[in-house]
């Protein structure tokens, strides 16, 4: 890992020791609990009834709280020690394995805090990784994103990610961009020596493959960022067209109510459905249509709202039911307009609806088929492919800043105005692996992890 210039945050003290639960909070067969910092061994240490493991090693004992009053025995405990710098933060890092009991967690991080240690904030077992050089930015980022998983796609898509290839790719960017810069800064301060530079045509060869590699590192965002996020889709249409039959059928469960009587809908309900690597939230909505009823005129203007905001819509229609309202034409963005069952009136004209049957599944694969389309094209994902749109702007606008350098060195700028353009998009670069980082943006990386992470 290549070290970098460190801007520490200012809502997180580093020289603490820090520790949570590792493990979700509740009733399980086990339960870690993390502890991290310069004082990990001695809190740990005054807790334990025997000698600490070593690096690599784990010890079978008992955990007692210590008092001036009282010696209480917590449980029976597994520690495992990790000694910096090799540990997953940098510092020395210790876990307990306790059993999974929410009153012996309790027990154990309240003695732990007794003894000196304190709660670790949102994120900051990761933060302090970063900090101390273990990992870069966009790989922190991916430990959230690999938790937070919601298909293997996703999964393996943060796992690549973990594995440093925007890091790899940003370095080799940079290295570009510094030698470039070097050359400027040679022209500009031997100018009348005789120092060797490369030519122009060189320096332009140096930006153009840049260029592809910032190029590549942006080609499958928006499959990437779609992996990572999921997408919204709000399925609309006057009531009793099979909205809810079509929702039930596509999660795979009998989620929403089912019923001949027209308005059962009235609030929305949301589920996933993973088509082919990428998670679809999809929203049940109230039958759209004129109404008296207040209740249900608030479940139409809910559905509305949640179309507008979707990024796909299904508007179903179906072959008993002449709409009162045409839904379609009144949403804007992306409409996939479906005609639902087909299996009541076989060889129906479907006039650009695509024909399903959400009672026997017809044409549902079409329709997962149409999502997906809508979605993705041919992006394809690579180790360095950006997910985020923090990384998506800063590598554009390093991109933009070479384009930039790329002119001035074609129509013989002065050396200043390059090397400015080059320093930009170094920057840029910097700002994505965190290189050079600002407090409020570390805080909002990591404010977001869960504790103990």
């Amino acid at each position: 890992m290549v070290g970098h210039r460190i801007v520490s945050s200012t809502s997180y003290n580093t020289s603490h020791t820090i520790a949570a639960e590792a493990t979700p909070s509740g009733r399980g067969g086990v339960s870690v609990i993390r502890i991290s910092g310069a004082e990990a061994g001695g809190i740990v240490g005054r807790l334990f009834d025997r000698e600490l493991p070593g690096k690599g090693e784990h010890r079978f004992g008992r955990l007692l709280r210590r008092t001036a009053e009282a010696e209480n025995l917590i449980d029976e405990v597994v520690i495992s020690c990790f000694k910096a710098p090799n540990s997953y933060t940098g510092e020395d890092v210790y876990e307990i394995s306790t059993h999974g009991s929410p009153v012996v967690t309790a027990d154990t991080l309240s003695a732990l805090y007794e003894q000196g240690a304190r709660p670790a904030a949102p994120g900051e077992f990761t933060l302090r990784a970063f900090l101390n050089g273990r990992i870069d930015l966009t790989q922190a980022e991916a430990v959230a994103d690999l938790v937070n998983a919601s298909s293997r796609d996703a999964a393996d898509q943060a796992l690549k990610q973990l594995g440093g290839g925007i890091g790899r790719a940003a370095e080799k960017i940079g290295e570009k961009v510094m030698k470039l810069l070097t050359q400027c800064e040679l022209e500009l301060d031997f100018v009348e020596d005789d120092v060797e530079l490369i030519s122009r045509d060189a320096k332009i060869g140096l930006l153009n493959e840049a260029l592809s590699e910032t190029r590549a590192m942006l080609e499958g965002y928006h499959r990437s960022r779609r992996l990572r996020e999921g997408v919204n889709v709000a399925i609309t249409g006057p009531p009793n067209v099979g909205k809810s039959s079509l929702f039930n059928s596509m999660v795979g469960e009998e989620r929403a109510i089912v019923h001949r009587e027209p308005g059962t809908t009235r609030d929305t309900l949301q589920a996933e459905c993973v088509i082919k690597g990428i998670g679809f939230q999809l929203f049940d909505t109230a039958g759209i249509r004129a109404t008296a009823s207040e209740v249900e005129d608030e479940g139409v203007r809910r559905a509305y709202e949640i179309a507008e905001r979707a990024e796909l819509v299904i508007a179903v229609n179906s072959v008993d039911v002449e709409p009162e309202v045409t839904v379609a034409e009144k949403i804007n963005g992306v409409v996939i307009k479906v005609l639902n069952k087909i299996d009541m009136a076989p060889g129906e004209a479907t006039d650009g609806f695509l024909p399903v049957s959400a009672k026997r599944g017809d044409g549902l694969d079409d329709l997962k088929d149409a999502l997906y389309g809508a979605i993705v094209k041919d992006d394809r994902i690579t180790a360095s492919t950006v997910s985020r749109e923090r990384h998506f702007n800063a590598v554009s606008k390093a991109e933009e800043r070479l384009r930039s350098a790329r002119r001035c060195i074609e129509e013989d700028f002065p050396a200043e105005m390059t090397a400015e353009e080059l320093r930009e998009a170094a920057a840029a670069m910097d700002e994505l692996t965190g290189k050079r980082s600002l407090d409020e943006m570390l805080e909002g990386i990591f404010s977001n992890f869960c504790i103990g992470k």
